[in-house]
């Protein structure tokens, strides 16, 4: 059985709302910087992807080295999306089936089913108005240059 309720609120998202319920707050682990390259075996459309998306995220520190499979599986499934959604607007959300019947297209379900997976991925990023919006934000003299609330600049 997985974990019950909303997942927990990072500790600096805690102090820059107040600790209103006086809890001790758990130390966070912050990840080590270091290079974060596109993988060589990575396809050329999802290095593509790659290559426009993780500047910014290094440079805001939510892409570090301890990410980069979880970021690599990211830019993969867009590219998936991508190819089904291709597809689907060549041959339409119904397609004839088996004996003439009309069938849902199944690069549709591919469709959906990559973009909950990239919606779901991105959002570990905070590549969603939603998950930003989760990020803590301050303004340049409030933010502690050592908290993750400095990476929303």
């Amino acid at each position: 059985m997985g974990h019950r309720g909303p997942p927990p609120k990072p500790t600096p998202l805690r102090v820059l709302e107040g600790n209103r319920g006086h809890r001790p707050l758990p130390p966070e682990p912050t990840p080590e910087p270091g290079p974060c390259d596109a993988p060589e075996h990575l396809s050329a459309r999802a290095k593509l992807v790659w290559d426009r998306l993780s500047p910014e995220l290094e440079a805001k520190g939510l892409l570090a080295p301890r990410y980069l499979e979880t970021f690599e599986m990211f830019c993969e499934a867009v590219v998936q999306w991508r190819i089904a959604a291709e597809l689907v607007a060549r041959t339409g959300p119904v397609v004839t089936g088996y004996r003439g019947s009309v069938v849902t297209n199944p690069a549709s379900r591919e469709f959906q089913r990559y973009a909950v997976l990239v919606r779901a991925m991105g959002a570990d990023f905070g590549l969603s108005p939603a998950a930003v919006s989760n990020i803590a934000r301050g303004t340049p003299d409030q933010v502690d240059r050592a908290s993750p609330a400095r990476l929303m600049g």
